[in-house]
């Protein structure tokens, strides 16, 4: 099982608690993104939105919905934190072997307990650079 994390860089110069705080607010922005059925998929240098794909139709009849938001009982994105940071980073992710962590990394890789399947991949845990300027916006910046 592989470790779920993303380090996003940040200007130098922010304090422990205010990259903390920013940290935190990524994370509620990841979680309020993939309820809005919205992913993250990672080009190059860039980070771009995509809608989810679908769920099977057995797991909709389960569901009893269509509308893939990763939300469903909250554990998995609620378990997300702010694993560390440095005076230029933010580490986000899940605690390594946890049970959330396997659930992220089968969404992440489309796996679900099977083999890993791009096209049923639903990759959450990033931000785009749009995001980041606006999480970042709200604080004054570091000089």
């Amino acid at each position: 099982m592989a470790w779920q994390k993303i380090r996003i860089e940040i200007p130098e110069g922010y304090t422990k608690a205010e990259r903390e705080q920013i940290g935190q607010d990524m994370l509620v922005m990841i979680k309020d993104r993939s309820a809005l059925g919205t992913g993250v998929k990672r080009s190059g240098n860039k980070v771009k939105t995509y809608d989810f794909p679908e769920y099977s139709e057995e797991y909709r009849k389960k569901k009893g919905s269509s509308r893939v938001d990763l939300v469903l009982d909250d554990n998995m994105l609620d378990a997300a934190q702010v694993l560390s940071t440095t005076p230029k980073s933010i580490l986000l992710g899940y605690e390594n072997g946890s049970k959330e962590n396997a659930k992220a990394e089968g969404n992440q890789i489309g796996s679900y307990g099977r083999s890993p399947n791009p096209k049923k991949a639903r990759r959450f845990l990033d931000i785009t650079d749009e995001e980041k300027e606006a999480i970042l916006a709200g604080y004054e910046e570091p000089k």
